[in-house]
């Protein structure tokens, strides 16, 4: 990867962990566009060193030179990173429209999603099956319209869109809260492999980082920040899924959240969020309508029998075999067909061997 003077300025300045974002924006802002980084940096002693201390001025300045940022770019070449950075062609335009977007985006992947289409869908770790098949039909319907899903990595209703991504061979992508040398949760790393086969997976922290808990928060806003718009499939009235929502707010997106009844505690989150006016969706015709998308045709999706077994689950949940007898089929027929509904995010399996639909529109 060939990156601008510029974006090699960005780069090294990234790479000194301790510098707060307003340190690495003003430092940025004094030495980009000039010849000569440590010359800079010696003039403009006294205050870098009133602002970010003597020591971290001296490792500053120590590491202004060709060696140190080959170094650099050679551990990103072999990790197989590539950076883009607030001053690259790539990066995302709609993240770049708020107010801290990450001065550079670490990546793996397609970077072209970037600046796609992206809608987020988002959602606690301790959902619910129901909310889980919810995040699964808004999925595959979102998908089928064209967007780039956006999500975490987390457990629950990330996994849940990032897997119906990566079944779909569908384009994702996955904000992580830390580096790629230190992925949390290390269960979803090959969940996130996945993703980058088809998708892409971008983190603001270099690969050294460790996740923290503050920095789930902070992640968010990038979450929010690449998307038109976001959907909240779930989350009690303390869920970290809120801190997205409210970015979502904050820079003017549109904010979707699913309704639950009294009682579910999972839910009164979302509650809460259509309270204080985030749209009300029951439906992914509810969020395609509002972006004058075409809501696609059933009919012309599935095969005669798979339609056989849509038309058998609209009376209600079925076990196998009952499905098998009102086919007149055996197991061994039918289950290959039920797992091609459950890759298309038609119907999901409740129990042993008991299916049901989730798509709404599949309803009668």
């Amino acid at each position: 990867m060939k990156y601008s003077n510029e974006e090699l300025c960005l780069i090294w300045l990234d790479s000194f962990l301790g510098l707060e974002y307003k340190h690495k924006q003003y430092l940025y802002n004094l030495v980009s566009n000039k010849v000569g980084i440590k010359a800079v940096l010696e003039e403009g002693k006294d205050y870098i060193m009133k602002n970010i201390g003597e020591n971290p001025y001296k490792t500053l300045l120590n590491s202004a030179n060709d060696t140190y940022l080959k170094f650099l770019l050679d551990n990103l070449d072999r990790k197989e990173i590539t950076v883009v950075s607030i001053e690259s062609d790539k990066y995302p335009k709609l993240l770049k429209d708020t107010d801290i977007p990450p001065l550079v985006l670490y990546t793996k992947g397609n970077i072209d999603l970037l600046n796609s289409e992206c809608f987020s869908i988002v959602g606690s770790r301790k959902s619910l099956p129901f909310s889980k098949n919810i995040a699964k039909e808004f999925s595959n319907s979102m998908i089928d319209a064209g967007f780039t899903l956006v999500t975490g990595i987390a457990q629950g209703i990330d996994q849940t869109v990032l897997e119906c991504a990566v079944n779909r061979k569908a384009s994702a992508i996955s904000v992580i809260a830390s580096g790629f040398d230190n992925f949390y949760p290390s269960s979803n790393k090959s969940l996130c492999e996945s993703v980058i086969k088809t998708g892409l997976a971008i983190t603001e922290h270099a690969p050294e980082v460790k996740s923290m808990p503050y920095l789930f928060p902070v992640r968010n806003r990038i979450i929010a920040g690449l998307s038109k718009g976001t959907l909240v499939v779930s989350g009690s009235l303390k869920s970290g899924t809120f801190y997205t929502a409210e970015y979502t707010e904050q820079y003017g997106r549109d904010l979707f959240a699913i309704p639950y009844r009294v009682g579910i505690e999972s839910g009164m989150g979302c509650n809460d969020l259509i309270k204080k006016g985030a749209m009300l969706v029951d439906s992914p015709k509810d969020i395609l309508n509002f972006y004058n998308k075409e809501v696609k045709s059933i009919d012309e999706d599935f095969s005669k029998e798979e339609n056989e077994i849509i038309s058998i689950l609209k009376d209600g949940e079925k076990h196998i075999d009952k499905i098998c007898q009102l086919l007149n089929k055996r197991v061994f027929e039918i289950m290959p067909i039920l797992s091609m509904l459950e890759i298309k995010g038609v119907i999901s399996k409740n129990g042993v061997n008991i299916y049901g639909l989730i798509r709404n529109d599949l309803e009668a």
